[in-house]
């Protein structure tokens, strides 16, 4: 082979090798941490509401979907999902919750959010889920693989599980009301009805009042 020619080809092969690793570059500068909160509601709310959960909880099943229509009307509340999977409900409630943040990690909040709504319509009382996820631009494929092997999101499962447990959560669903101004906030077990919801956020932003003054 000539020697310019073989030249050229090595040119060639740099600059794709140089391609593809920009490219893998880009594609992971636009991943998302399987640590970060997926909010549904206003990015910029005031108003803050966790609700520790277990995917297979019968009264997180119940109540999530209301608490998303509650929130839906607010103005400035946002909803946090923080997984709290049992030990009474196996191996299952940690496969789904490592599912669903697969799909935040993959997809955003959207996907996150469309996959809790998913799973929670699905679930079988410990079992595994029998139907594949339906997510925009997500393979069941993609989601699947991420679930079952990556680390990271693994990891992030077991630190939300950990934290709940740190901070003395027992049960499912425990609602947790925080003020994103002051850093205040108020727990309560248990589906939280909307009057309720009401009243702490009135009582945490009185108490926001008494400190300015």
């Amino acid at each position: 082979m000539p020697k310019f020619r073989h030249n050229l080809i090595l040119v060639v092969i740099m600059e794709i090798a140089g391609l593809a690793a920009w490219w893998q570059l880009a594609t992971n500068s636009n991943a998302r941490s399987p640590d970060e909160t997926w909010y549904f509601g206003p990015s910029d709310a005031r108003w803050v509401i966790t609700e520790y959960a277990d995917l297979e909880c019968p009264y997180c099943r119940a109540y999530t979907p209301q608490l998303k229509r509650w929130v839906s009307d607010q103005q400035s509340v946002k909803l946090a999902w923080h997984h709290f999977p049992l030990d009474t409900h196996g191996a299952a409630a940690l496969s789904e919750a490592r599912l669903v943040q697969c799909a935040g990690s993959i997809g955003g909040a959207s996907a996150f959010w469309q996959a809790i709504d998913q799973i929670l319509l699905r679930t079988r009382r410990g079992q595994k889920l029998t139907d594949e996820l339906e997510l925009p631009h997500i393979s069941a494929e993609d989601l699947t693989r991420c679930a079952t092997t990556n680390p990271d999101v693994h990891a992030a499962v077991e630190r939300q599980l950990a934290l709940a447990r740190s901070r003395g959560i027992a049960a499912t669903p425990t609602i947790e009301v925080a003020d994103s101004v002051t850093g205040q906030s108020i727990r309560l077990e248990g589906p939280v009805d909307s009057d309720t919801l009401l009243s702490v956020i009135d009582a945490l932003a009185a108490e926001a009042t008494l400190r300015k003054e």
